[in-house]
């Protein structure tokens, strides 16, 4: 018990230097490869629409048949993003971002290739599983590495690098396809195979994961390189004992579980607040890692449900623009070119939403900049379809954009990412990515067929509103806000009966520390207790 607790404190000690670390050169390398890979997925999603008004002559495709193709690709992010989020809770971060990856840039090689609709289809389809798998792997890998401040900012940037892939596909496809044809599109794709490179043999694993395994000393050596903070200190262990689990350590070095009762940290608090523990007169319960049961159990229910419902409507707003924009368009007499252009501008715009809704989460909370950015997108994509001029169509779209996917979607994967434990964090985030390839994977064939009856242009902008507004009241009435909090805060927050999570508590006891050097940290029974129940133990 108490090598168990000592093993708690120095964990503890660990992420109290991770997250108030500044952010150094060795985050920025880091950080950096990853929002490249983030931005490839994005761009290679895109290459959908982008191909789309030249595969449909090609392969005579009726427009039923171009909606089945898109959504073809949102199956296979769907099922990608559904099991990668369990695999990574398992298995870590680094090796299944990197086979992510290489899954998606492989396949395009299949795309390039294909001879006909059905192994066009079979191609992105494939495809889809790898985009769909990074999505869900690299956003925790994000949150757990970076500093706490910065967290925020940094993960709808992220969003931001994402969602600048779709207008850069359009902007190289307007360059690309005329000439060299829809095919160059997808050899351009095999491009990420480098960043998967890159990822398996310099990116290190994530900590929070490694503390998890119990790997205290490979966490403490990636802590100390990504800081520049000696943490100096080490867990005691029993002669003999390995600083890695051994193969064929039991499993349930793995397996989250309820810790032992521990005394209430102070007068009056309620028996086991705050402790780890199941609160008194509650049911005793155990999740394994990757528990998609867990998101739906007790005080996860009301606002997983909400979060998967924005974010099947984040997912139809999203992909229905970028699929069908650059055609819808092009049927209002914009030519291929401008219309592949237009659309670059328009979703550009969710770029910037993107960027600064990093900053404004930070100052207003997650549940009014969600709320209000996906009521004021319906607004205006009221408005976008009533525009009756080339000029009034473009800015009226890059306005809807920047709210809809710009803020609000941005917004939501900053969320997804910090409301479950570690334990589960890649499954949350990962079922939440794909409740929004749901959305992917209906609305270009619900749009497909509303086309297809010859219907008005009016109903494409009215369809993306509705969408819009059910999805704001959804954030305004279901949404846990997390602003300020560390992510072991919010797991204490959000465990049965908790109270708030205080701060981790830094002291130097009046000694002045040494430049370079860790200070020393005093850790309460309270905060040792938020890293056991956020790390599942």
């Amino acid at each position: 018990m108490r090598d168990e607790r000592e093993t708690a404190n120095r964990s503890s000690e660990l992420l109290n230097t991770l997250d108030n670390a500044p952010f150094t050169r060795r985050h920025g390398v880091l950080y950096g490869t990853v929002l490249a890979g983030h931005f490839l997925d994005g761009f290679v999603i895109n290459t959908t629409g982008v191909v789309l008004p030249t595969v449909i002559p090609a392969f005579h495709l009726t427009s039923g048949e171009a909606g089945y193709l898109s959504s073809a690709l949102f199956l296979g992010m769907l099922v990608g993003a559904a099991i990668a989020g369990m695999v990574s809770d398992r298995l870590g971060r680094k090796f299944p971002l990197a086979a992510c990856l290489l899954v998606f840039a492989g396949f395009s090689v299949l795309a390039a290739l294909s001879w006909n609709y059905p192994s066009l289809m079979t191609a992105r389809f494939l495809q889809g599983i790898g985009l769909g798998a990074e999505i869900a792997v690299v956003l925790p890998y994000i949150t757990e590495f970076v500093p706490s401040r910065h967290r925020a900012p940094l993960v709808t940037m992220a969003t931001g690098a994402w969602l600048i892939g779709l207008p850069v596909a359009a902007l190289v496809g307007a360059a690309v396809v005329p000439s060299l044809g829809w095919r160059a599109m997808f050899v351009i794709g095999v491009v990420p195979v480098l960043v998967s490179v890159a990822v398996a043999l310099f990116l290190p694993e994530s900590v929070r994961y490694l503390l998890r395994r119990r790997r205290y000393d490979d966490a403490r050596r990636i802590v100390t390189s990504l800081t520049g903070t000696a943490v100096l200190s080490t867990v005691p262990r029993p002669a003999g004992a390995a600083s890695s689990p051994l193969p064929g350590r039991p499993a349930d070095v793995d397996t989250p579980q309820e810790p032992a009762p521990r005394p209430a940290a102070r007068a009056g608090a309620q028996p086991g607040a705050g402790t780890g523990g199941p609160p008194a007169g509650s049911r005793s319960r155990s999740f394994s890692a990757g528990s998609v049961r867990q998101l739906v159990s007790g005080t996860y229910l009301r606002y997983t449900v909400s979060l998967w419902f924005m974010e099947l409507c984040a997912g139809a707003f999203l992909y229905g623009l970028s699929t069908w924009l650059p055609s819808v368009l092009e049927k209002k007499g914009i030519g291929l070119l401008g219309s592949l252009s237009y659309t670059a501008v328009i979703t550009a715009a969710g770029v910037l939403g993107a960027i600064i809704a990093g900053y404004t989460v930070k100052r207003i909370g997650r549940r009014s900049t969600i709320g209000f950015s996906f009521l004021l997108s319906g607004v205006f994509c009221l408005w976008w379809g009533t525009a009756d001029t080339t000029y009034s169509v473009v800015l009226l779209g890059c306005v809807a954009t920047f709210f809809g996917s710009g803020f609000a979607g941005s917004t939501l994967f900053v969320y997804a990412s910090e409301i479950y434990p570690t334990f589960n964090r890649a499954t949350g985030l990962g079922w939440a990515a794909a409740w929004q390839k749901v959305g992917g994977l209906v609305i270009p064939t619900v749009i497909g067929w509303v086309l297809a009856l010859h219907s008005s242009s009016y109903i494409f902008f009215v369809l993306f509103a509705v969408i819009s507004i059910l999805a704001g009241t959804s954030g305004f009435l279901a949404t846990f806000e997390t602003r300020g909090k560390t992510i072991e805060q919010i797991t204490e927050s959000m465990s049965p009966g908790a109270r708030p999570a205080p701060a981790p508590p830094v002291s130097t006891g009046g000694v002045p520390t040494a430049p370079g050097t860790a200070a020393p940290v005093t850790l309460t029974t309270d905060f040792t207790a938020t890293y056991d129940q956020e790390s599942g133990r």
